[in-house]
């Protein structure tokens, strides 16, 4: 995936937070933003993403001109998002938290328990994680929490993942 971001600008009222930034990612890179808080770093992925609108430029990915309405139209296109503040819901199973809202059905409408638990399982033992899928996620490390949000984005078969200010574990 090749993902380019041209002379984009944002301004949130008065405040103009991003001027004619340009950003570039190809297949294979791993980028890293920095900048003072405030800078605009997280407001430019969530410009990538469609959480807000750009003002004025470019996004083009994989040669054509593309803008995501909302989140979830990035993460169908390949684009996943974990964000600073973890959506992790503490009291529930590790395993409700990497499915949520995209639950595995059987044909009668039923919950696949079976297959969630293998795909969790494969993915986990890809990122050698050992977290018991049966643990509530609130009793998980902040570390731990931030894996699962890794693999939940796996998961959706994200051809990139953009990773807001991740805490040491």
């Amino acid at each position: 995936m090749h993902i380019e971001m041209t002379n984009i600008h944002k301004s949130f009222g008065a405040n103009r937070v991003l001027t004619g930034v340009d950003f570039d990612l190809r297949e294979g890179e791993v980028h890293a933003l920095m900048g003072e808080n405030g800078a605009g770093k997280s407001t430019l992925m969530n410009i990538l993403t469609g959480l807000h609108s750009r003002d004025d430029g470019k996004i083009v990915i994989d040669d054509q001109e593309t803008y995501f309405s909302n989140p979830k139209e990035a993460e169908e296109k390949g684009v996943a998002f974990i964000h600073q503040e973890l959506n992790i819901w503490p009291e529930m199973t590790v395993l409700d938290n990497l499915f949520i809202g995209k639950e595995m059905t059987s044909r009668f409408g039923l919950l696949n328990m079976k297959e969630m638990k293998a795909l969790a399982k494969e993915q986990f033992s890809k990122l050698s994680v050992t977290i018991p899928l049966t643990q509530d996620a609130g009793e998980c490390s902040v570390g731990q929490q931030q894996m699962i949000e890794i693999a939940k984005a796996l998961m959706t078969r994200a051809k990139v993942i953009i990773m807001d200010e991740l805490r040491r574990p």
